[in-house]
């Protein structure tokens, strides 16, 4: 390998460096994509919605009611009965499953839905605690998860939700 002192202080390569310096910098930008594909934290807006809204389905283990059999692939997840979307950029600013007499626990993935402005999630039978996921949640203004059976503390970021009423 040749080095090729410079005024400067810099130093030039010789060329098969250079060669490789270019194919990992591929590599690394190709390993970059594919990643956000698979990592629902690397996905952009409203898909973001869509992943953070079945990951809270899926631990949903009791659903007498069907409340979440319209939450699938044949309709846009702002048709989905609980889910209110804004107009302007159709992401998701409400979750209402209040008195659904669901039961299983809260998906920290909920703190992945950041438009999200009200959380109606009371009079149901939710076990574990409260994610602190919930304090990443900036606009929310209504949270309400009286009446489960939600143990532990609460988290303490949830005081970075200044908007709560």
């Amino acid at each position: 390998m040749k080095l090729f002192p410079m005024e400067s202080g810099l130093v030039l390569y010789s060329l098969p460096i250079k060669v490789l310096l270019c194919c990992l910098c591929f590599l690394l930008a190709g390993s970059s994509l594919a990643s956000s594909a698979t990592n629902p934290t690397r996905l952009r807006g409203k898909e973001t919605d869509r992943v953070a809204l079945l990951a809270i389905k899926a631990q949903i283990k009791h659903e007498p009611t069907s409340v979440l059999s319209s939450w699938n692939e044949s309709s846009h997840f702002c048709q989905w009965q609980g889910v209110g979307c804004g107009r302007r950029h159709q992401r998701v600013t409400l979750l209402d499953l209040q008195s659904q007499h669901l039961a299983g626990s809260i998906s920290p993935h909920v703190g992945n839905l950041s438009f999200l402005k009200e959380l109606y999630l009371q009079n149901n039978s939710f076990t574990g605690e409260i994610p602190p996921h919930i304090g990443y949640l900036r606009r929310l203004q209504t949270l309400r998860l009286n009446n489960n059976s939600i143990g532990g503390e609460i988290p303490a970021n949830i005081s970075s939700c200044s908007n709560l009423i």
